[in-house]
């Protein structure tokens, strides 16, 4: 890739930027700018050349609260029609009773 230096481990010019990896996942892979060399396999920056680069833990900070953000989502719509299925269930009930229909125990006079 004409963006990318060279391999640091084997100085060979065939990279190619990777899309995926088990550190930066598919959210922030692209943006760290990881590459793989061909020849070698090693793993580095595509602009710095450091080998096996750490990513920020800002990044992973982001990508917890925004799984958390989603599980978040999933619980309310979950509670929420759970609630609008208790509701209506309470709407038959109290039908039921404005009609007028005697209770058992209930004293007519």
């Amino acid at each position: 890739m004409s963006n990318h230096i060279p391999c640091p481990a084997c100085s060979s010019p065939n990279v190619k930027k990777l899309m995926y990896t088990a550190r930066g996942g598919i959210l922030w892979t692209p943006f760290l700018n990881f590459a793989k060399c061909r020849a070698c396999g090693a793993r580095f920056h595509g602009q710095t050349g450091q080998l096996d680069p750490p990513v920020p833990k800002a990044m992973r900070v982001v990508s917890v609260l925004i799984i958390m953000g989603f599980v978040g989502l999933i619980i309310g719509f979950a509670l929420a029609l759970s609630a609008r299925g208790q509701a209506t269930q309470l709407r038959l009930v109290t039908r039921e009773v404005s009609l007028g229909q005697p209770h058992a125990g209930e004293i007519k006079l």
